[in-house]
C-alpha cells in the first residue's frame, strides 16, 4: 500500500523523500541504498532539491533519471562517465540499450524475481538439478526468491551438464569466482571506511567496474588458452 502511494505521489508531481524513493524502486533494485543515491548525487548524475532544513526531495524527473542511471549500470555495465555523457546528449528519452560502449557478458540480463517453481520453469530444469547446484555451492540453499544472476547460473550450468560437465565438476569455477570476489573487495572496501555515504556508494560502483573488468579478462584469457595446441 505504501509503495502504491509513493507511485501515485511521484506520478502526481509531489516530491519524494529519499526513503520514499528507495521504497518506490525497491522491487526493481532491491540492493539500492542511501549511500548509492548520495554517491550519484556527488557525481552529478542526480540533483534533488533541498528543503530549508536540508532534506533531499526528489521530483518525478529525478526518479526517472535515477532509474535510467541504475538500469544503464545494471543492464549494460556502463561506467558513470559514459552515462553522464549519454544523458547530456540524449537525456532519459532513449533506451539504455541504444548504445553499448562497454557491453559485458551479462549485458542482456533483464530484472526478474522468481520463486523456486518459477526458476525451474524459466531455466527448464528439474528440482533435483537445483538441489545439486545448492549442494556444490552454486546457489544459496533455501532461498525464497531468485534474480537474474541465479537464472543465468542455472541456465549456464544446464548447458554444461548437457555435454557432461555436471555441477560437481564446476567447483573450481565457483572457487575461482570466490577468490576474484575477495580480491575485488580488498580493493573496494577500504574506500568505504570513511563513514561517508557517498564514499560507500563509490566503493559499490568500483566493485561493479572491477568485476566487469575481471569478467573481460577471464573471457579473453580463456579464448587465448583455447587457441593453444
Amino acid at each position: 500500500m505504501a509503495a502504491s502511494a509513493s507511485r501515485q505521489s511521484a506520478a502526481g508531481g509531489a516530491r519524494l523523500s529519499i526513503g520514499q524513493v528507495l521504497q518506490l524502486l525497491r522491487d526493481e533494485f532491491p540492493d539500492l541504498a542511501h549511500s548509492k543515491l548520495h554517491y550519484l548525487e556527488s557525481e552529478g548524475l542526480i540533483q534533488p532539491s533541498r528543503t530549508p532544513s536540508g532534506y533531499r526531495k526528489y521530483s518525478r524527473e529525478d526518479v526517472e533519471r535515477l532509474q535510467f542511471v541504475l538500469r544503464a549500470q545494471r543492464d549494460r555495465f556502463w561506467p558513470l562517465k559514459v552515462i553522464k555523457e549519454h544523458l547530456l546528449e540524449h537525456g532519459v528519452d532513449s533506451e539504455v540499450t541504444s548504445i553499448a560502449s562497454r557491453p559485458g557478458p551479462s549485458a542482456t540480463l533483464q530484472p526478474v524475481r522468481l520463486d523456486r517453481r518459477g526458476l525451474l520453469r524459466e531455466a527448464a530444469v528439474e528440482d533435483d538439478f537445483l538441489t545439486e547446484l545448492e549442494q556444490f555451492g552454486m546457489l544459496q540453499a533455501d532461498a525464497l526468491f531468485y534474480g537474474a544472476a541465479e537464472l543465468e547460473i542455472v541456465r549456464a550450468a544446464r548447458a554444461l551438464a548437457d555435454v557432461g560437465l555436471h555441477p560437481r565438476h564446476l567447483v573450481m569455477v565457483r572457487t575461482s569466482a570466490e577468490r576474484e570476489a575477495h580480491m575485488i573487495r580488498s580493493v573496494a572496501r577500504p574506500r568505504s571506511r570513511s563513514g561517508d555515504a557517498a564514499a560507500r556508494g563509490e566503493a559499490e560502483d568500483l566493485a561493479r567496474d572491477l568485476a566487469e573488468s575481471m569478467n573481460s579478462l577471464h573471457a579473453a584469457l580463456l579464448r587465448t588458452t583455447l587457441r593453444q595446441p
